[in-house]
């Protein structure tokens, strides 16, 4: 996978506004020691910190006498680590992965001569041993290095990471380095190859910056319809009993009422008497995974129902007796497709289902949607909505709501936008005709394509405002949210709170009334589709249990376990644009703040508008904290967010199983 390389957001750093953390002086006064396969060294010094996920930490030197000595600055985290070395005339920057049995060589694991191959593993490591971190004896490969000339006077090296996954070296204040950097980092400390050099001075942070809020509660916007996702049954069937009931306390905790139905689709009889037979299950492409795709399980629908959620249905192939064959028609992107759809049978199917939905859960699902991304002309798009308006109003399903079929990105001036259905462009087929849209209840798209924003997020802006002046005061479903680029694959807390970016700009810029995470439960075997696609995924070395599979669950979670259906959100004004801020009220008194602090530094934040009295309770979410809640006893005059906390203050109690 080739780097890509992230342009500078500017040159210097504000040297008034950093704060001593500690000072450092190398070689210590504890001398030397032996270390193991690095022989005698002087003590590493530990800082005693640990990281937030979004930092710049700096180091100030008051003395730099290195000789032929080198001053290694190494940070570390679960997947990998960065090491910056510096020598008296060069800086060289550094990432390593750590996390995989592959990094090994292997000659050395499966070579029959096992002393040969070790002895050559041995001699190949000394040829690389420059004296300073010793010899590996864990997996471990170098991913990239820079290189950058030292000049004459050294005062300072700082060393960011930020939440654009950006990581990025500043020498004397300026910006001299910049990577891409995937995984967390949590630890570091400072090295020096031998005692014949010397420095000092102390390692500096960016102090809390002041930050004003306020909130506008005769401002409102959207009543929510709540949060959830797809629960795969595949993998709902492998869990035990123990399993399950941890299963619902998950999705009671984080209020992940709303089960959006994949059904069988491609596979359904035209009997249609096969909805739930999960032998009929169609896979998704998630790596050797048994099949975790299309099917429905009413059982499970009527557990979500019975406890105050609902089920969404949207087709996404359809199966061969509704289409016609040999027809074709070319798409928006210009490709040439078959127009499958007999619109009759379409209709009577989504009305089978809601039949068979309301004598096996009671109810028919509440929402359906036209169909999951696939393109069709615009003629037989419209004849779908009229069509299956008129057929669920005959049949008694008066009360079921359709939303506009949801595209795979949001914008058209995205790479993915230019290739595949994009939501601007569905937008406009479905608002063009006023008796259509009419019939339309909700607004809806996936937005795939933030991926390419990633290094820049509020570019994002444009194309969501873009989307919305189109649909209007229509309400908006927000139906799939994850990560599938192959760019992005890692359990790293930054990627999702890249995600919570997205589901902050969902609420504000697109008023969206529901938010859903692609899956909620998933089951894998290649564990990067747990990471990126799901907010649970099967346990199965702790008896077949459901667990969070990534950081995304807490961060989706910092929305969606205190804004309860109903509530309804109203206006921020902040004057810091690294801190996302959205705010929710109830007529009952019920109110939930939400604050993302995607900077560098600490924030103070003072909030005007509301009654902070009437806050119980304080969440975080963090690389160190999965939604840790604690009761507020004290007044609130400031609250304190470090880089990348997302703090939550509520008075909305969590719901029990």
């Amino acid at each position: 996978m080739a780097l890509k390389e992230i342009s500078p957001h500017g040159a210097t750093v504000d040297v008034e506004n950093f704060e001593t953390l500690e000072s450092f002086s190398l070689p210590s006064n504890a001398g030397t020691m032996e270390m193991w396969l690095r022989g005698e060294k002087p003590r590493p010094l530990f800082f005693k910190e640990w990281l937030p996920a979004c930092f710049e930490r700096r180091l100030d030197f008051d003395d730099w006498r290195l000789g032929e000595a080198i001053l290694s600055w190494i940070l570390t985290g679960p997947e990998g680590k960065v090491r910056l070395t510096l020598s008296s005339s060069e800086l060289v920057f550094q990432q390593y992965f750590h996390d995989s049995f592959y990094l090994n060589s292997p000659s050395l694991l499966f070579d029959q001569d096992f002393d040969v191959a070790r002895s050559q593993w041995f001699k190949a490591e000394m040829s690389e041993f420059d004296g300073v971190t010793g010899i590996n004896v864990h997996p471990e490969a170098k991913w990239d290095e820079r290189r950058y000339t030292l000049p004459a006077r050294l005062h300072s090296v700082s060393l960011s990471l930020s939440h654009n996954m950006e990581l990025a070296v500043l020498v004397n204040g300026e910006k001299v380095i910049s990577q891409n950097c995937l995984y967390d980092l949590h630890h570091h400390q400072l090295q020096l190859s031998d005692s014949s050099g010397y420095c000092s001075g102390v390692l500096s942070a960016p102090m809390p910056r002041e930050v004003n809020a306020r909130v506008d509660v005769e401002a409102s916007h959207q009543a929510m319809l709540g949060f959830g996702g797809t629960t795969i049954p595949t993998a709902y069937a492998e869990l035990s009993e123990a399993g399950r009931r941890q299963f619902w306390e998950y999705v009671e905790d984080y209020n992940l009422r709303i089960q959006r139905e994949n059904p069988i689709a491609g596979e359904l009889s035209e009997e249609m008497d096969n909805w739930d037979d999960l032998d009929d299950a169609i896979p998704h492409y998630y790596g050797d995974s048994f099949p975790n795709g299309n099917i429905s399980d009413f059982s499970l629908n009527r557990e979500f129902i019975q406890r105050g959620g609902e089920v969404w249905f949207e087709y996404w192939h359809f199966p061969k007796w509704m289409v016609r064959d040999g027809e074709t028609f070319v798409d928006e992107k210009g490709k040439e497709r078959p127009d499958p759809v007999r619109v009759d049978e379409y209709a009577r199917s989504i009305v089978e289902y809601c039949r068979r939905a309301v004598k096996e859960t009671g109810q028919p699902p509440r929402i359906v949607g036209i169909q999951n991304e696939n393109s069709h002309p615009k003629e037989t798009y419209h004849a779908m909505v009229l069509t299956l308006r008129q057929a669920l109003d005959k049949a008694g399903f008066e009360q079921v709501r359709i939303h506009m079929s949801d595209a795979n990105m949001l914008s058209t001036d995205s790479e993915w936008g230019k290739l595949y259905a994009d939501g601007i462009t569905r937008a406009k087929t479905f608002t063009e005709r006023a008796d259509v849209w009419e019939k339309v209840d909700y607004a809806a798209t996936h937005m795939y394509d933030f991926q390419e924003y990633f290094d820049d997020p509020d570019r994002f802006d444009e194309p969501m405002k873009q989307l919305h002046s189109l649909y209007g005061d229509r309400p908006f479903l927000s139906t799939e949210l994850c990560v599938n680029s192959p760019r992005y694959q890692m359990r790293s807390y930054r990627l999702a709170l890249l995600m919570g970016q997205l589901s902050h700009k969902n609420l504000v810029l697109l008023d969206a009334v529901a938010l859903l995470y692609c899956w909620t439960l998933l089951n894998v075997e290649q564990p990067s589709y747990g990471w990126t696609r799901s907010l649970l995924a099967i346990d199965r070395e702790s008896g077949f249990s459901a667990k969070p599979s990534s950081h995304q669950l807490r961060v989706f979670g910092a929305w969606s376990r205190r804004i309860r259906k109903g509530m309804v959100r109203v206006e921020v004004d902040c004057d810091d644009s690294d801190l996302l801020i959205t705010a929710f009220v109830d007529d009952q008194g019920g109110q939930t703040l939400v604050a993302m602090n995607r900077g560098n530094s600490p924030v103070s934040l003072n909030i005007q508008g509301l009654d902070m009295e009437q806050f119980k309770w304080m969440e975080e979410v963090s690389p160190y904290a999965p939604s840790l809640s604690r009761r507020i006893t004290d007044s609130i005059e400031c609250i304190a967010i470090e880089p990348g906390v997302i703090r939550t203050l509520t008075n909305i109690p969590l719901r029990s199983v």
